[in-house]
């Protein structure tokens, strides 16, 4: 009798036993749901406070591998240290939430938006000039006079290609551009487009705004004969009061650029010239000269001037002039 009483005890105690263990099962797991983040936003959450502990350490002055314990002692008090640096659980996490992810792998900073100029003394403002329509409302033709001239023509056409001028000197600019950026030197353009409006004196503002080591503008020429022809290189005179800080760097970069389109095109040109009356001159605070590429009213050198390989030659000989004056400075 006291056996089968003594067996029934034991097999009570069994059961009590028994299910105290299931309700112990039970809570541990209940809780491991509630402490380990489970679906998108859990996640997230571990994940940004995580991230922010790591931040926060190396912002204040932590070393950088110190930021990782950092990291882990925000982690809640059910998952131990172990768990929170173990890789299948950072993989799960990942996998989880792309949200999550990029949160942490998001930089520790902020980039920071540089506030020193973009070149180093070595950008070229280049000038492709006029432009499809031309603009006759009146400019002043520099910061000392009262004289006007119209804001911008749309320029000269080919004699016998019928190529409008602007559309010239923007196809010998690009080249010229191409020539200069495979150099390492920073280029600029007043324009890409002849679809523009962009008086003389606003193009000089544009370099002058930039901080140009040198403003180029490109021209054709034009003339009451058929006959001349020939490249010219304009620089602005020291005659004209407002200019006399740059006159002597703009005709030095001139000479520079007239020599080199010589040997480029093996011609001799028409040399270099002085000029008072042109707004882009006159308006211009940085070193500017003017490449006149040659007559569009000359038939022969109007049709050599749309030719590829001299044009590339124009190109390379106002790039090598470029480039001297630059070294120079």
């Amino acid at each position: 009798m006291n056996s089968a009483k003594n067996w029934k005890q034991r097999m009570a105690f069994i059961s009590v036993a028994l299910l105290m263990g299931c309700l112990l099962i039970a809570v541990g797991y209940y809780s491991l749901n509630i402490f380990v983040p489970q679906g998108v936003a859990s996640t997230e959450a571990l994940a940004v406070g995580t991230h922010m502990a790591a931040n926060a350490s190396i912002e204040e002055g932590a070393k950088p591998e110190e930021s990782p314990a950092a990291a882990k002692d925000v982690l809640p008090a059910a998952v131990n240290s172990e768990q929170a640096t173990s890789t299948a659980i950072m993989q799960t996490i990942l996998a989880e939430s792309p949200a999550a992810k990029q949160q942490l792998l998001k930089p520790t900073s902020e980039p920071v938006a540089s506030t020193a100029k973009p070149s180093t003394g070595r950008l070229v403002m280049l000038d492709p000039g006029h432009q499809r329509y031309g603009n006759n409302a009146p400019e002043p033709v520099g910061p000392e006079t009262r004289e006007t001239k119209p804001k911008v023509s749309s320029g000269t056409v080919g004699v016998r290609t019928k190529k409008p001028e602007y559309v010239l000197n923007l196809e010998v600019s690009l080249l010229i551009k191409a020539e200069l950026v495979s150099r390492g030197i920073e280029v600029a353009m007043t324009r890409e487009s002849n679809e523009v409006d962009i008086s003389n004196k606003q193009r000089a503002d544009m370099a002058n705004e930039a901080g140009a080591a040198l403003a180029v503008r490109i021209h054709a020429d034009g003339d009451s004969s058929p006959k001349t022809k020939g490249f010219s290189v304009l620089y602005p005179s020291a005659s004209f009061a407002a200019v006399k800080p740059i006159a002597a760097e703009s005709h030095q970069a001139a000479g520079f650029i007239l020599e080199h389109l010589k040997r480029a095109t093996n011609t001799a040109g028409r040399g270099l010239s002085a000029r008072s009356d042109l707004s882009g001159f006159n308006w211009s605070k940085v070193p500017v000269v003017l490449v006149e590429l040659g007559f569009m009213t000359n038939p022969e050198e109007d049709e050599l001037m749309s030719e590829a390989e001299y044009q590339k030659k124009l190109a390379v000989g106002i790039a090598d002039g470029i480039e001297q004056f630059l070294k120079s400075r």
